[in-house]
């Protein structure tokens, strides 16, 4: 779960506790971030990647380090409605000004590539090495695809 407060900050939270035992939620990270009313708050299905809408405006965090991925400015002449990722995680879209923008999930992208080229570092066996340098491709070149680039 994520969340974000009028202090400037946003939460990244681990909700996956058990209740009957009555555990809590555990704080994850931490991140700055500018606030101006109205806010709104996505997090990707696959948690890799939080947005935050501040008025016009959408900032892109990545959710293992907290740092900002993506500004888009003016995305609409009017505070945005609302902010959602798309079930597979691929895109982000925001409504307002009675229009529907629609982005690619660049971050998302590139959260899938980092995290698995660390799985990578860690592993020795061979075929699970090969299926990771494959993965790590095909999440390249969708990348590559996105920005226009070669493969």
């Amino acid at each position: 779960m994520a969340t974000v407060s009028k202090d400037g900050t946003w939460k990244f939270w681990d909700t996956d506790v058990e209740y009957k035992k009555q555990q809590d939620p555990y704080l994850l990270l931490t991140g700055k971030c500018e606030v101006t009313e109205p806010c709104r708050i996505a997090l990707s299905p696959d948690a890799r990647v939080v947005a935050i809408s501040s008025g016009t405006d959408i900032v892109v965090y990545n959710t293992r380090r907290g740092e900002e991925e993506e500004r888009f400015l003016a995305v609409h002449g009017q505070p945005i409605a609302d902010l959602a990722f798309d079930t597979t995680s691929r895109y982000l879209v925001s409504c307002g000004d009675r229009a529907i923008c629609v982005f690619h999930n660049t971050a998302g992208h590139r959260a899938v590539v980092e995290e698995l080229e660390s799985m990578l570092k860690k592993t020795t066996n061979k075929a699970t090495c090969e299926r990771l340098e494959q993965q790590i491709s095909s999440a390249r070149k969708a990348l590559a695809a996105i920005y226009g680039k070669k493969h």
